[in-house]
């Protein structure tokens, strides 16, 4: 079951036929209410960051580690971005927490 909302999917599909064109739009989205999910192209055209925030009690090292439902978000934004030929990293890393934000990152390795 893919619970992405339909803008957080549209703006993946935005990044994905950017990056093909020679420019991908940054992805901003909320995915629920204590999700967001963040999407920024590099410089060299080959790698993006993605990072996803979210607010809980918990800091697990990676962001799987909080949870099935939580994962079927995860799993559905790394679906979408495959259908791209975009590869996700293996984890989703704790990186820091910003005004009680937990932020999560990984690199996508651009086609």
């Amino acid at each position: 079951m893919n619970h992405v909302p339909d803008t957080a999917l549209e703006a993946i599909d935005a990044f994905g036929e950017g990056h093909l064109h020679g420019g991908s739009p940054p992805v901003r989205e909320r995915l629920r209410s204590d999700l967001r999910l963040r999407i920024d192209p590099s410089d060299d055209g080959r790698t993006a960051r993605c990072r996803f925030e979210t607010e809980h009690t918990r800091t697990p090292r990676t962001l799987r580690e909080r949870g099935s439902f939580l994962t079927t978000y995860v799993d559905g934004v790394d679906e979408r971005l495959r259908e791209w030929g975009i590869e996700p990293p293996d984890a989703y890393t704790y990186v820091e927490t910003v005004d009680g934000t937990h932020r999560y990152e990984g690199s996508l390795r651009l086609p």
